[in-house]
């Protein structure tokens, strides 16, 4: 199958999947398990250290105030973040109506969603992924949002699972209401399968991330692939990389262009481009950026 073949039928409608490349699994068989760190403590240091300095190294997106934050931890992905939040606070989450799924998995689609900050309420503990996976960018009115949880005295974490795909956002995340923000390798750098990332925070929170980092209990493996993926891939990669042919992709099927690289609008709703863009890139074509290309338990998951 050509490009030219593609339809826009072969498009992500339920399911918007993330870009991936061939290479980025390629690049991980070459590395060479000499060079496999020895000690997890000092490693989950450097990883650490190598993940702020590659967040605070982006042009096409920024965390303005990262430096605010005195605690920083490894985890296992955002979802690592997510799930210590519902753990701890159950009930209280609270999140926009059309925010990642997986907050509605984790309480049988019953977490408290909301349309707009005014609903907000004193004790909720409020979760949002910023870029936002409802926008692809940035969120009207959001600095007020902020203010309002503040005088509520509700703390706001923020998701950065999209950090590195997107492009056109800024955030001061120094703002007081704002107690974690999170950031992973999954989707800028094909790393989904791998799971690793990072936490900032304003203190040490009481909950399994502090004490697996205090106690070393460190997934290096995965911590040793993302430093030498950052590495070699650099900051904004997609957007270096791939901008002209994102273009492409739009004007050839329709779509207006979003803030996030795997993502483009018509009429309001939200396509994945994965095929087509994979298809330019490399030539290949990738069925499980169509909706033919979800397993039994995506295709019948509740809205």
């Amino acid at each position: 199958m050509n490009y030219e073949d593609l339809t826009f039928d072969m498009l992500g409608t339920k399911r918007q999947r993330p870009m991936y490349l061939s290479k980025f699994t390629k690049f991980r068989q070459k590395l060479k398990m000499k060079d496999y760190p020895l000690d997890p403590h000092e490693y989950t240091t450097y990883f650490i250290e190598q993940m702020d300095k590659w967040i605070n190294a982006h042009n096409a997106i920024s965390y303005i105030g990262l430096d605010t934050f005195e605690r920083k931890d490894a985890i296992l992905g955002t979802t690592h973040q997510l799930d210590e939040l519902h753990s701890l606070h159950g009930k209280n989450i609270c999140t926009f109506k059309g925010e990642y799924k997986y907050h509605r998995r984790l309480t049988d689609f019953n977490v408290k969603q909301i349309e707009h900050y005014s609903q907000i309420a004193k004790g909720d503990v409020f979760v949002v992924s910023y870029p936002s996976c409802i926008t692809t960018g940035a969120i009207e009115d959001f600095g007020k949002l902020l203010d309002h949880c503040y005088h509520l005295h509700v703390p706001v974490h923020i998701d950065g699972a999209w950090f590195g795909q997107c492009r056109n956002v800024e955030l001061a995340v120094y703002h007081p209401a704002i107690e974690s923000v999170s950031v992973s390798l999954s989707k800028a750098l094909g790393m989904g399968s791998q799971r690793i990332g990072i936490r900032y925070t304003r203190e040490r929170i009481n909950g399994p991330i502090s004490i697996m980092n205090d106690f070393a209990y460190a997934n290096v493996s995965d911590m040793w692939l993302g430093v030498e993926a950052m590495k070699h891939f650099g900051v904004d990669y997609w957007w270096a990389n791939y901008s002209d042919l994102y273009k492409k992709v739009c004007k050839d099927f329709d779509l207006r262009e979003s803030n996030s690289i795997h993502v483009a609008w018509k009429d309001g709703d939200q396509f994945g481009i994965r095929t087509p863009l994979r298809m330019l890139i490399e030539g290949i074509y990738d069925e499980r950026g169509t909706d033919k290309g979800l397993n039994k338990i995506e295709r019948e998951e509740r809205v």
